[in-house]
């Protein structure tokens, strides 16, 4: 870890706001002669966002390090032609993986870059104390997030809630446990934005705001209701959070109307930080291009002008869980598609991801500006809907309703008299289908350690779960080794 929390980070100013992080967070400023202005705070805390992306760009021909958290679902089929995302489908994968070095090694920079702004800031005069609290909420937010990512990942890390000033001492830190990152951390980190940020909604600029805040928060109390931290009263504050959330009225899921399908505003630009989207991860072509689109693109049919790779297909026994009158599943352009027609030529290939699908990559390819959700409201309305049930031992009105909404616009007919158990399964099983390619499943697995076999349609123990690869999850594969490069730096990493 040493030689990532040096000092090395941040600092660049952007005239603008709106999709306001374009490039890496690197300046030749130093610390003593920055964060002398509000300026200079407000540059910091841009800084902090730039680690977000590493994730999800393209490495090498087609590696796309997010691929590590779907591949363990069952959801998938990897058809990626470098062997890294392939390693995880077989469960070969080692602590010498890049993916999971990239988590680690973005999450830590941004943690580092977040520390030094929080330390900073209240050195510096503002005229209006809001904007300066507000820039500590981003900051907050921002470190919360990627100690979610790191805890969810690799269970107990480093907690640093400092910047470093001697790499070689204070850089070298044993694991915290998680209940302890997040009673210490994520919490409190996340409790501090809310009460902070002066954006109420990401309209128009995609920065973290009061509605991520909150959403963020619900979704760390209900990790905390489960595994490893199994605390059963964080249902009761996952739901009242989730409650302020639906309650304040800021967000809706999409709907189709005469303008377009409510897919085709989920994968359109211009619905970017609006409706259902609550916190984006931005793009802005061609200054800041995302490569998630190319990586979808279906390889056996190429309609851009680009090289196509086709990532990761949906598994057939994935397609084939969803109802048949379910608009997302095998509805050609829901969210998944095997034919798209374009200049008045048709092209058939295997079923592929539609769900990030922006149709200006037939112009802009291989690059494109769609944003990536990392928070979406279809998320929040679940995640009320099962910590209500489990809090009050019973589906209420509004968890009914939030079901409901979700499967109203599927195509699909409302629930109802549920008990306390058929109606969580039903909950997870609409997280299944809704959220996939999103990062989110993988996060249901941890902390409920079950995932859904398509085959037998019913939740079963990660642990002795057989992959669509044939390989076999054995015990201790999650959650996943803390990254070799970085024990050999910190040896208290191994302990």
């Amino acid at each position: 870890m040493k030689k990532y929390l040096i000092l090395i980070f941040t600092l660049f100013g952007l005239s603008s706001c709106e999709k306001f992080l374009r490039e890496d967070a690197r300046s030749a400023q130093t610390t003593d002669n920055f964060y002398k202005t509000p300026a200079d705070a407000q540059s910091g805390v841009n800084a902090i966002y730039s680690f977000l992306y590493g994730p999800y760009t393209k490495t090498g021909y087609d590696d796309m390090p997010f691929a590590m958290l779907e591949m363990i679902t069952g959801q998938w089929n990897n058809v990626s032609q470098w062997p890294e995302t392939g390693y995880y489908y077989t469960l070969t994968n080692s602590s010498g993986s890049s993916y999971t070095l990239n988590f680690w090694t973005n999450c830590y920079k941004g943690i580092e870059s977040a520390n030094l702004v929080i330390d900073r800031i209240p050195n510096i005069n503002f005229t209006d104390e809001s904007e300066k609290n507000s820039l500590m909420g981003e900051a907050r937010f921002l470190r919360g997030y990627y100690y979610y990512l790191l805890v969810n990942i690799f269970g107990d890390v480093p907690l640093k809630l400092t910047s470093t000033v001697s790499p070689g001492t204070d850089g070298l830190l044993p694991r915290t446990a998680v209940k302890d990152i997040y009673a210490q951390a994520i919490v409190p980190d996340l409790t501090f934005a809310e009460n902070n940020i002066k954006y109420a909604t990401p309209d128009g600029n995609g920065r973290a705001s009061v509605g991520a805040a909150k959403t963020l928060l619900a979704k760390v109390y209900l990790s905390m209701a489960g595994n490893p931290v199994n605390d059963p009263g964080a249902f009761a504050l996952a739901k009242g959070k989730a409650l302020e959330v639906i309650n304040s009225h800021s967000f809706s899921l999409f709907q189709t109307d005469g303008n377009a399908t409510w897919f085709d505003k989920l994968n359109n630009t211009a619905y970017d930080n609006k409706g259902e989207h609550i916190w984006d991860l931005n793009y802005n072509y061609p200054n800041q291009q995302s490569y998630i689109n190319t990586y979808f693109l279906p390889k056996e049919a190429v309609f851009t002008s680009s090289i196509q790779f086709g990532g990761f297909y949906p598994d057939a026994d994935y397609l084939n869980s969803f109802d048949a009158a379910d608009l997302r599943g095998k509805h050609n352009m829901g969210f998944f598609y095997n034919s798209f027609t374009t200049n008045g030529q048709t092209y058939n290939f295997p079923w592929a991801v539609y769900k990030f699908f922006d149709k200006g990559i037939l112009t802009t390819a291989p690059g494109s500006g769609k944003g990536y959700p990392l928070l979406r409201y279809a998320d929040l309305l679940l995640t009320y809907a099962e910590a209500q049930n489990e809090a009050d031992g019973s589906p209420d009105a509004t968890a009914y309703q939030a079901v409901n909404d979700i499967r109203a616009r599927a195509g699909l007919n409302a629930i109802s008299g549920f008990d306390k158990d058929a109606f969580r399964e039903e909950v997870w099983k609409e997280r299944y289908w809704e959220l996939g390619a999103e990062s989110k499943t993988y996060f249901d697995i941890v902390r409920t350690q079950k995932v859904y076999d398509a085959k037998s349609k019913t939740f079963v123990p990660i642990v002795g779960f057989t992959l669509p690869s044939g390989a076999v999850v054995k015990a201790g594969y999650l959650p996943f080794p803390i990254p070799l490069s970085e024990v050999q730096i910190n040896p208290l990493l191994g302990k």
